[in-house]
């Protein structure tokens, strides 16, 4: 292959991310839920029992706490996650994952993870090292820019 410019670069990281966005919203439409708040819903699900400020879900998620709080507070309303007090500090508030939607947030990423392997990875043709190499210059690249 010639040498890429950037523009071309440019339009296939686009498409790219347009075809799993479309993927996954796909997917997700199923539970009611848009991308980042399934991506919310799952930081908040490996948060564990504890739970997790919103400050530090903000922090992860890359967003504005306006944001974060409009989607806690979106997702508390769907039954999806809880506030609980923090034992140190009352002025804290931490969320979890409901302990009735456990099994649902694991129901969905098995899913999700299915449904990406068949829809865009097997058919594809993209193998499991190919993937793993994108999601780690991926990474890479995130963790350059913080």
């Amino acid at each position: 292959m010639a040498q890429i410019t950037t523009y071309q670069s440019g339009i296939a990281q686009a498409s790219a991310h347009r075809t799993i966005n479309r993927v996954v919203t796909d997917y997700l439409l199923r539970y009611g839920l848009s991308s980042m708040q399934w991506f919310i819903l799952g930081f908040i699900y490996d948060a564990g029992e504890t739970g997790i400020r919103m400050s530090d879900l903000m922090r992860k998620v890359h967003t504005t706490l306006p944001y974060i709080t409009n989607t806690v507070a979106l997702l508390e309303s769907k039954g999806m996650i809880n506030k609980i007090g923090h034992e140190g500090d009352s002025r804290i508030k931490l969320v979890r994952v409901d302990a009735a939607y456990i099994s649902t947030v694991e129901e969905i990423e098995e899913g999700l993870r299915e449904h990406l392997r068949t829809t865009l990875y097997h058919e594809d043709g993209i193998s499991r090292a190919e993937l793993q190499n994108y999601i780690t210059v991926l990474y890479k690249i995130v963790n350059n820019n913080n």
